[in-house]
C-alpha cells in the first residue's frame, strides 16, 4: 500500500497505485483568480491516472471567461448555488444551484457569475486542464498584493494555456 499524499485521506484500497481520495472543505491547491475568486484543484490528472482533473470556484460576482473551444477534453460544470450565465454556442442559461452543464470537446462557451458569490465545480475529462488555474492563479499568500479583480489579465492567463499546450482556442 502506498502513502496517500497531503490533502488526501488514505483508504485501504490500491487500485494500481491510484488511491481513492477524500478531500474535505479546504483540501487541495489553492490560487487566486480572475475577481479575486478562490480556486481550489480537488483533484488531478496525476492522482487519477489521467482520467480527469476536479476544480472547486469560490466565485466572486464578475467572474467570468471569455468564449473559448477545448480541443482535449470534455467540461462538466456543477452549481452549488449562486448563478452563473453561461453561453454555449448560441444558447445562453442562467445556471443556479443544483444546475449541471455538460460541454463536450468542440464546443464554444463561456460564463459569466451573477450573483455576489457562487460555488461551482468543473470537471473536466481526460485530466490535466486543472494545470491552468495551478500555473494561471496566484498563491494565496499574496493576497491583496496578487493581481487580481481589476488588475487581472485575461491575455496572461490565455498566455498560460499556451505555455502548457492545452489546445483552447480564444474568441471562438
Amino acid at each position: 500500500m502506498t502513502t496517500a499524499p497531503r490533502g488526501r485521506e488514505e483508504l485501504p484500497f490500491d487500485k494500481g497505485g491510484v488511491l481513492p481520495a477524500v478531500l474535505k472543505p479546504g483540501d487541495g491547491a489553492q490560487r487566486l483568480w480572475g475577481k479575486g475568486s478562490l480556486v481550489t484543484v480537488k483533484l488531478t490528472a496525476e492522482q487519477t491516472r489521467g482520467a480527469m482533473g476536479m476544480t472547486h470556484f469560490a466565485a466572486k460576482l464578475g467572474e467570468r471567461s471569455p468564449s473559448h473551444i477545448h480541443t482535449l477534453e470534455d467540461e462538466i460544470f456543477m452549481i452549488g448555488s449562486g448563478g452563473v450565465r453561461a453561453t454555449v454556442g448560441d444558447r445562453t442559461e442562467l445556471l443556479e444551484g443544483g444546475s449541471v452543464l455538460f460541454l463536450p470537446r468542440g464546443i464554444p462557451h463561456s460564463y459569466l457569475v451573477e450573483s455576489e458569490t457562487a460555488d461551482l465545480y468543473v470537471l473536466t475529462c481526460p485530466g490535466g486542464f486543472e494545470r491552468f488555474f495551478l500555473d494561471g492563479g496566484y498563491p494565496v499568500h499574496m493576497g491583496a498584493a496578487a493581481p487580481v479583480g481589476d488588475r487581472w489579465s485575461v491575455e496572461r492567463t490565455q498566455e498560460v494555456a499556451e505555455k502548457l499546450g492545452l489546445g483552447i482556442i480564444w474568441g471562438s
